[in-house]
């Protein structure tokens, strides 16, 4: 890494019809929470009752994210920003977090295993199916996309980039008591969201690809909103749940002492 001073007109390019900001990625969240929960409100049905069948899963998770991705689609289109996608270069991956992305990775699989394929309906899984890759699209694009590229700004070291995502898609999921969700049950989802927004942020870090945690974000969502053939397998699941908030609690900390001293910006790693 080079120490080099990076102006203001090196975090625009020259292609951007606006310069990456945090307020101008704070109005895309804006626009897109609106777009999902208004969408997954019109139906009219219960946060419990979503995945109850085909129809409900499509009218209350589908169509929302599909208005949500449009959002997203759209604003990209005409802003034109970089890196939203890809790093601007390599970025040293750490032992603890190859561990993290590896133990999620473990978790899908296992729950995927312990599914009950031959429970719900075809109509009800082809609707898990769309939201799963929906989700992954939509949610890794606006936080670990946008949120992230435009936190990238300013020669912000990674570790507040990170941690900043992180807990940003983690306070995401507050918007759930507009769906109804008891109080309790939302503090341990925007918990949850935050520890897993670590750890995908270490998927795409691990190659510097946001694709690879798109792929990981929506196998895990198809995997939890599938039903589970036996008691056994969400045991073995909150395990993993387990072991994975240990891992992420650690890469934190290791990036804390290490990822203080650099900044990603569009000409590559800059030494602070």
């Amino acid at each position: 890494m080079t120490t080099k001073t990076v102006s203001a007109a090196d975090q625009r390019t020259s292609n951007a019809r606006i310069a990456p900001s945090v307020p101008v990625a704070l109005g895309v969240f804006i626009a897109y929470v609106i777009a999902f929960i208004g969408l997954s409100s019109s139906s009219g049905i219960a946060y419990g009752d979503w995945f109850a069948s085909g129809e409900n899963a499509f009218r209350t998770a589908v169509i929302p994210l599909i208005g949500g991705s449009l959002v997203l689609i759209i604003f990209l289109w005409w802003a034109r920003w970089d890196f939203v996608f890809t790093d601007s270069a390599r970025l040293p991956m750490y032992g603890i977090l190859t561990v993290g992305v590896v133990l999620f990775a473990v978790g899908i699989v296992v729950h995927l295993i312990g599914v009950k394929w031959g429970g719900p309906s075809g109509g009800l899984i082809a609707a898990i199916i769309a939201a799963g890759v929906l989700v992954g699209f939509a949610e890794e694009t606006l936080f670990r996309g946008i949120i992230l590229r435009s936190l990238r700004t300013k020669m912000r070291a990674e570790f507040w980039v990170m941690l900043w995502s992180s807990l940003w898609f983690g306070f995401f999921h507050a918007t759930n008591l507009a769906n109804g969700s008891p109080l309790g049950q939302v503090i341990g989802q925007c918990v949850l969201a935050s520890t897993a927004g670590v750890l995908l942020y270490s998927v795409r870090r691990w190659r510097g690809l946001l694709v690879l945690g798109m792929v990981a974000h929506g196998l895990w969502d198809m995997s939890v909103f599938l039903p589970a053939s036996d008691n056994g397998i969400v045991t073995n699941l909150l395990v993993q749940v387990a072991a994975v908030t240990v891992a992420a609690v650690i890469a934190v900390i290791v990036m804390f002492r290490k990822d203080r001293s650099f900044a990603v910006t569009e000409r590559g790693l800059q030494t602070l």
